[in-house]
């Protein structure tokens, strides 16, 4: 042990002693050549004294100051060992019983059960817009038209001939109604006239005769009159409220009014730029009936059915939630449509239980929903990472003491952090994990 101390001095020693002479070499070589050269008249005296006198310079070298040698030794780089591997230590997993539950989670936003998109039925120049974006309208109210002036002067126009035309067909029947009193009137006279003839002068044929025809007459004036107006002013009257109606259908296609009372969530009009015919410009919602829009892709919608019970959220804050269930998943997944006739809409609705204003839930506010597709009590159950799988072969390695062995197993519900054990395994026993 006290040995090794002196060991290591004395190769440092060595190497420092070798470094001098290495420096000193190359000087000794050259003055060899050197002296050669110019003893070589001298004869052989001087060759025999040379090599005495290089060995000389040689020690004299040795006694040089190894101060330079030294720190050169001293900066040597000291060679790393090699570490020993460590053995990774595998992870080992209990079977527990538990509950499992397998759930779908996916984010939504607040939106409106009733939302109507409007347009012009026709194409033209806006002339006017009446409300904006997030304004409250009522039924019937006008939000934007078009430059319709020649049509609202031919409306007018049109509805004074109406006018005209009515009230000559109001006149004719005023005159029909009282001529047929003045007939009515006429034919009862004629007809007592008959009737007295007939009691107080029995005998007079000729005079009866003549009042008989005085009461056929009268029949036949109240029969003419009974079969109405004059027909062409029928026609005019009709003709005039077809033409009225022809340009209020026009004028109403060139005009957006709101289809019911709610809020305009978009108004995307100028005054005075065109605008096509079927565009839609406008959307109105009725925003005191609210649900969740939620657009999902096809593998989130195979795990859904319509009339699911459902946890919703809002993301600002998670701790209030409310329950709803899905009214309707778009078609080939629910009753959204059908093969002949799909609805455009592709979003997945879901109804809130609550009044969405009452619990502070509003329009456009993202949510969280969350669906639980399978639950079950008391399984046995292991973590993902504790199963393997080969070639469609799943198994676990059961650590039995210092044994360990491989055991297949049927697996159930699977989740993210837990997966049931159907077959394979009992309560408590120990696996080795990956």
């Amino acid at each position: 042990m006290n040995c090794l101390p002196s060991l290591r001095m004395e190769s440092r020693y060595g190497r420092v002693r070798a470094v001098r002479n290495a420096a000193c070499l190359p000087f000794a070589r050259r003055l060899t050549r050197r002296t050669g050269a110019a003893l070589a008249p001298c004869g052989g005296i001087w060759r025999a004294i040379f090599p005495i006198a290089l060995s000389l310079v040689l020690a004299g070298c040795a006694l040089l100051p190894a101060g330079r040698s030294a720190e050169i030794a001293a900066n040597e780089p000291t060679p790393t060992p090699i570490p020993t591997s460590v053995v990774p230590v595998k992870p080992t997993y209990s079977v527990k019983v538990g509950e499992i539950m397998r759930e779908r989670t996916f984010s939504g936003r607040v939106a409106p059960v009733i939302e109507e998109a409007l347009f012009f039925r026709t194409g033209g120049r806006i002339r006017n817009v009446y409300a904006k974006r997030n304004d409250l309208v009522t039924a019937g109210q006008i939000i934007a038209d078009l430059e319709i002036d020649d049509l609202e002067r031919e409306l007018t126009s049109t509805q004074l001939s109406l006018e005209r035309a009515q009230s000559r067909l109001y006149t004719a029947e005023r005159n029909l109604e009282f001529q047929i009193r003045r007939a009515q009137i006429n034919l009862d006279i004629a007809s007592l006239q008959l009737i007295n003839l007939r009691t107080e002068r029995p005998d007079d044929n000729f005079a009866i005769s003549v009042q008989g025809k005085q009461v056929e007459l009268a029949e036949l004036s109240l029969e003419q009159l009974t079969e109405g107006v004059d027909p062409l002013l029928i026609n005019d009257v009709a003709r005039a409220q077809l033409q009225v109606e022809k340009l209020q259908s026009a004028i109403a296609d060139a005009t957006i009014t709101a289809p019911f009372d709610g809020k305009l969530l978009s108004v995307s009009l100028t005054g005075g730029r065109p605008v096509n015919a079927f565009d839609s410009v406008v959307s109105i919602a009725d925003i005191h009936d609210l649900e969740v829009k939620a657009d999902l892709i096809s593998d989130q919608m195979n795990e859904l059915a319509e009339e699911m019970v459902v946890e919703i959220s809002l993301v600002g804050r998670p701790g209030e939630i409310l329950t709803g269930f899905v009214r309707r998943l778009p078609y080939p997944f629910g009753s959204g449509g059908s093969g002949e006739v799909i609805d455009p809409d592709k979003s997945t609705r879901i109804t809130i239980d609550q009044e969405a204003e009452d619990a502070g839930f509003e329009l456009g506010d993202l949510v969280q929903v969350r669906v639980q597709l399978e639950h079950k009590d008391s399984v046995l159950w292991l973590p993902p990472q504790s199963i393997r799988v080969f070639d469609g072969r799943r198994f676990v390695v059961v650590q039995d003491g210092d044994i360990q062995r491989r055991v297949d197993v049927k697996v159930g519900i699977q989740t993210p952090d837990r997966v049931e054990i159907e077959e394979g395994l009992e309560e408590g026993q120990v696996v080795v994990g990956q």
